[in-house]
């Protein structure tokens, strides 16, 4: 009967620890799982209005650019991917001159 006591107690215990309360993460901590190595076509970069770059550490495990369009699910990108870097060089301009460096269309 001892062992079993035991036991219980023991279970209990663990259900009281969640790993939810033992790993605090942002809710809304997003990362990419997947980039995209090869070039990629023009299409892509129509309508995106603001470029994260995501770094790999704790929270997410791949170092990537996100391009977030405004029609469409953000698009994850290897950061030596040759079309993003022909594209950000295009683009640097219109980065510069809007004060923002992340930001490409922004609202008035």
């Amino acid at each position: 009967m001892k062992g079993m006591e035991l036991t219980l107690t023991l279970t209990l215990l663990l259900l009281n620890f969640s790993p939810r309360k033992a790993l605090p993460l942002d809710p809304s901590i997003s990362c990419c799982t997947q980039v995209y190595r090869k070039n990629l076509p023009g299409k892509v970069f129509w309508n995106v209005i603001q470029v994260e770059r995501q770094e790999a550490n704790g929270d997410c495990h791949l170092q990537a650019y996100v391009l977030h369009r405004k029609n469409g699910r953000p698009v994850c990108v290897h950061p030596k991917n040759r079309s993003l870097a022909r594209w950000l060089s295009r683009n640097k301009m219109r980065q510069k001159n809007y004060g923002h460096t992340t930001r490409l269309n922004p609202t008035p």
